[in-house]
């Protein structure tokens, strides 16, 4: 299966470009204006120039918007919303995502932003080799009462938006030695447990200069990279 829409791909691929981002491209710029000694700080800065790549990539597109979402005082999240249908994308680096994914497994529960998106995966079913998983048994009162939280959560991050977003989709970019070499694209069961997976690795973007933003002849760019993805989907939800 390819992916699903045109709209969906130019997407997929802004959200790499932005990903495609790290250190080295930031390093000369924090030196500059931070530090040449002490490289504090420096991921945070990963962080933003991504932010703003990616609102370079899709400010000409009124149905993609980024969320700019602060967490805490030092921490903000960039997720990516489709309103054409409804999905959200949430980025990581692998490491990251595994770790939070088995956090919430072995406890059962998580703060994780991620965690409170994924409410909105209620109906997706796990793949095979995940349904033998064994989660924390929880009673169906503090099931009741963890998902109030998590929707609260929601409504706190993007206010009125919380009623619109359909599916949560998880973008996970794989490093090596400051150079992103892998990517999937996933989604998840509101309980962390792996439903669908699409290997994206081939529209990554690792030639980032700073200044290599999407060209405005989109057309061409699906065109050019429609061919060079298989999409594995192995999707299962309560209506098959």
């Amino acid at each position: 299966m390819a992916i699903a829409t045109d709209m969906e791909q130019i997407v997929i691929e802004g959200i790499l470009h932005a990903m495609s981002i790290t250190g080295k491209d930031v390093v000369d710029d924090f030196e500059e204006a931070i530090s040449k000694s002490n490289k504090n700080g420096l991921h945070a800065s990963v962080w933003a120039r991504r932010s703003d790549d990616l609102e370079a990539q899709f400010s000409k597109f009124d149905e993609i918007e980024v969320f700019h979402i602060k967490r805490t005082s030092l921490w903000q999240i960039d997720p990516v919303f489709d309103r054409s249908n409804g999905v959200l994308y949430l980025l990581f680096s692998d490491i990251n995502l595994s770790q939070v994914k088995n956090k919430y497994i072995k406890q059962g529960k998580n703060s994780h932003y991620s965690v409170s998106f994924l409410l909105k995966n209620i109906g997706l079913l796990p793949m095979e080799e995940n349904e033998q998983l064994e989660l924390v048994p929880i009673d169906d009162e503090t099931i009741e009462e963890l998902n109030n939280k998590r929707q609260k959560d929601i409504e706190k991050m993007i206010g009125k938006d919380a009623t619109n977003i359909k599916k949560v989709k998880m973008v996970s970019v794989t490093y090596h030695e400051d150079e992103a070499i892998a990517a999937l694209l996933q989604e998840y069961t509101s309980d962390f447990l792996l439903s669908s997976e699409w290997d994206i690795s081939d529209l990554l973007d690792t030639q980032y200069f700073g200044d290599n933003i999407m060209s405005d002849n989109t057309s061409d760019s699906v065109e050019s990279t429609q061919s060079l993805v298989t999409l594995k989907d192995i999707t299962k939800t309560i209506d098959d």
